[in-house]
């Protein structure tokens, strides 16, 4: 009889011990791709063969249900509306900016004022490195003063622009098929 009942013991041991790593591992990952705290970014573009293909994890084909939960909203307010998040990249903060439409995410911006020679110099690095050509041009005043800095990459499909001015950096991702 002792048998029986130590053998049934170890029985709802190990499922007790089963559950509670099920559920610490739900929780566990719930609180990793929560958004509702800060998120923090090291590669903020995706690619795939040689082509952008998100910033900060978003592309225009990530559904209203995930913006919901990235926002912290009710889906039926998501169509055009604009939406605004505090993240940090690379532990430095900046503002995710993101335009939406009736059925689509049309624009994509991402601003920071944090050492932005530092995050441009890396951006530029990483797009070079995934064989992705910027084309360049200055705006200046009459002066010759140097007013802003803009890069930017057109496909078919989309436009992706980054403008260095000089106390801010904005990065946009705009959607043309929206």
């Amino acid at each position: 009889m002792r048998v029986i009942k130590f053998i049934v013991f170890a029985c709802f041991f190990i499922i007790f011990i089963v559950i509670a790593n099920l559920i610490h591992k739900n929780i566990t990952s719930y609180e990793v791709a929560g958004i509702s705290s800060s998120f923090n970014y090291y590669n903020i573009l995706s690619y795939s063969n040689n082509d952008i293909k998100s910033l900060v994890s978003i592309s225009f084909k990530t559904s209203f249900e995930s913006l919901s939960s990235m926002f912290d909203m009710d889906k039926s307010f998501l169509k055009n509306t604009i939406l605004r998040k505090s993240i940090n990249v690379r532990e430095e903060e900046a503002e995710l900016i993101i335009f939406t439409g009736e059925d689509s995410i049309e624009q994509i911006t991402l601003n920071t004022s944090n050492n932005i020679d530092i995050f441009l110099d890396n951006l530029l690095n990483d797009l070079n490195s995934n064989n992705i050509a910027l084309e360049k041009e200055i705006l200046d005043d009459e002066n010759g003063n140097v007013l802003a800095e803009i890069y930017f990459y057109k496909t078919s499909n989309y436009e992706f622009f980054i403008t260095k001015t000089t106390n801010d950096l904005a990065i946009d991702y705009i959607n043309l098929k929206a």
